[in-house]
């Protein structure tokens, strides 16, 4: 499959490796999907993937760049994940999110990973990037920090993700990112971070 690069990077080498490792199959969230990264490979492993995100301007590209020979497994759906999610417990296989949760403070993630939690089957997979130690850089030299995202260390979000221990079998791995030429409303900007990858399954 061939990778896919997006307004918010590249698709991690470290990424697709979890997704390749945990081996997806049934019926698959993709969570705050955005403009596709990852997703096509979902696809390949799942039986259906219903990416939902909060901007339609985002799922359709996401749905643009899907193969043709894929569409017919793909569903969408606008979304906000900051609310109770519209579907009923145990309804999906596998959950899948990245660089997303690190944007919300540590009330609105746990309330997200209960959410995850009712709607994932006991024994479901489950795969988690969450970006830490975040630094935005424009040209000027100027950080780029958005209302309210927590800019969690590496530290506080493992004291965050033990907190749900008593949900999921997560496994973790570290990884680095360096974006360095991105943009914001067309203002160019130097992304960095480190990165958790949490995965593993529902208990």
């Amino acid at each position: 499959m061939e990778s896919i690069n997006s307004k918010w990077g590249s698709e991690e080498s470290e990424t697709i490796d979890v997704i390749n490792e945990i081996n997806y199959s049934g019926k698959v969230l993709n969570l705050a999907a955005g403009d596709g990264r990852f997703n096509n490979l979902l696809l390949d492993y799942a039986s259906e993937v219903i990416a939902v995100d909060n901007d339609i301007n985002e799922l359709k590209i996401l749905e643009s760049i899907c193969p043709e020979h894929l569409r017919s497994k793909l569903s969408l759906s606008i979304i906000d994940i900051t609310k109770t999610l519209p579907y009923k417990e145990s309804t999906f296989d596998g959950i899948f999110c990245t660089g997303t949760l690190h944007g919300f403070d540590t009330e609105t993630i746990k309330k997200i990973m209960l959410e995850l939690n009712r709607v994932l089957k006991k024994d479901g997979k489950i795969v988690i990037d969450f970006a830490t130690d975040v630094e935005r850089v424009k040209e000027n030299g100027d950080l780029i920090i958005y209302d309210g995202e927590g800019l969690y260390t590496t530290n506080e979000a493992l004291e965050l993700f033990k907190t749900f221990n008593t949900l999921f079998n997560f496994n973790i791995k570290y990884g680095k990112c360096h974006e360095p030429n991105l943009f914001l409303n067309d203002e160019k900007y130097d992304f960095k971070c480190n990165f958790l990858l949490l995965y593993g399954t529902k208990k």
